[in-house]
């Protein structure tokens, strides 16, 4: 029986190892799309890590499939702003400010929770603070 089709081996190999499909493939001396076939046979998937990136306005964010298809999303400030409150469920319904007005100065120290008027109001005030 080949190696690849031998659900321990392949799980140890591309899960464990951190091999890739086409290196194994290479290995086996099949295509890169039959080790495909036997991963999905077998559910053996890496899932898909979080990557970081910077949305079109400046602000830094990370993002995660995990395996759903559908990526989650959520800003650097925003998840700082988790370490400022006891509950997460103070943050339901609030902003976070950047109180140096720099979308990507990501500082503890740097971010405030406000209601949403007092964004507003920051904002209208020049934005600092």
């Amino acid at each position: 029986m080949p190696k690849y089709k031998d659900e321990q081996w392949l799980r140890e190999q591309y899960l464990e190892n951190d091999r890739t499909q086409e290196d194994i493939a290479s290995e086996c001396g099949v295509s890169d799309s039959t080790i495909h076939r036997w991963r999905d046979r077998f559910g053996i998937d890496k899932g898909h890590p979080a990557q970081f990136g910077i949305q079109t306005d400046g602000y830094e964010q990370w993002k995660c499939e995990a395996g759903t298809g559908k990526a989650d999303t959520v800003t650097v400030h925003r998840l700082l702003a988790t370490l400022k409150v006891d509950d997460l469920s103070e943050l339901d319904g609030k902003e976070v400010h950047h109180k140096s007005g720099v979308e990507w100065h990501n500082t503890l120290e740097n971010v405030g929770v406000l209601t949403p008027k007092e964004h507003r109001q920051r904002h209208a005030n020049g934005g600092t603070s």
